[in-house]
């Protein structure tokens, strides 16, 4: 080979895309582990949700968007799937929730918002920094991220061969990001101050030792991190800069 590649050829036109079925990976143990790592650790940043209207981008079935609707939130539930918001319609009837691709379609059709809340989204697209600023185009406030991580130290995006199940890539094919990219990314898309919190959530995912050698997963668990991307300065003490003058 004239190159260090490796790839397998993939027809993805001639696979069998899943577009229907599959909805219990949303309630399988870890989905639902995670998830209460989530917000819980989203509860102790104190974040002001509180009656402030919050775009769900990639809701998935809804449970997340149902959470914030606890914390006060007024929530908008956005995802590409048809199936997943026909599921989140019948689970949580209270939500309003829309068919929506955030890399192709924009949010801005749905309103603006304080808040837009994307969790366990960002690593399933194609198009990352496309996506961030669809997000960033409709939020007056602030950016809540959260992300499977590529370890390393520079500005990348690990490509990735995806499934095309409910849970996965539209298009079967993703990116890890690595933190340095998320960081960079928003704050260019028009963020002035980005944060994470300064105790990670109580999951095997968020906690782990950074090595800088491109892994996306480690011992059998994903790595993962949360990102606050804000206009303003937040005095919060939950919260430690990623950005530096």
């Amino acid at each position: 080979m004239p190159y260090p590649v490796d790839i397998r050829r993939r027809n993805y036109q001639s696979e069998g895309v899943r577009r229907h079925g599959g909805l219990e990976v949303f309630d399988a143990p870890n989905a639902l582990a995670i998830n209460h790592a989530r917000m819980a650790n989203l509860e102790a940043m104190g974040l002001p949700l509180a009656g402030k209207r919050v775009l769900d981008v990639g809701c998935g079935v809804g449970h997340l968007g149902a959470k914030l609707v606890q914390l006060g939130a007024s929530v908008v539930c956005v995802d590409g799937r048809q199936s997943n918001i026909a599921s989140l319609r019948t689970r949580y009837p209270h939500l309003e929730a829309h068919v929506g691709n955030v890399e192709t379609e924009p949010l801005s059709r749905f309103g603006r918002f304080h808040i837009v809340f994307s969790y366990g989204l960002l690593y399933h697209l194609e198009n990352p920094l496309q996506s961030l600023r669809n997000m960033e185009s409709v939020c007056d406030e602030m950016l809540l991220l959260e992300t499977i991580i590529c370890d390393h130290e520079l500005a990348l995006v690990r490509m990735e061969d995806e499934s095309t199940d409910v849970n996965q890539a539209l298009g079967g094919i993703a990116g890890r990001p690595t933190p340095h990219y998320v960081v960079l990314a928003l704050n260019r898309v028009g963020f002035t101050h980005v944060y994470a919190p300064v105790t990670a959530p109580e999951h095997e995912d968020f906690r782990f030792a950074w090595r800088n050698n491109l892994d996306t997963a480690r011992d059998g668990h994903n790595l993962r991190c949360i990102f606050v991307a804000s206009r303003t300065e937040l005095k919060n003490p939950a919260l430690v800069s990623l950005l530096r003058d």
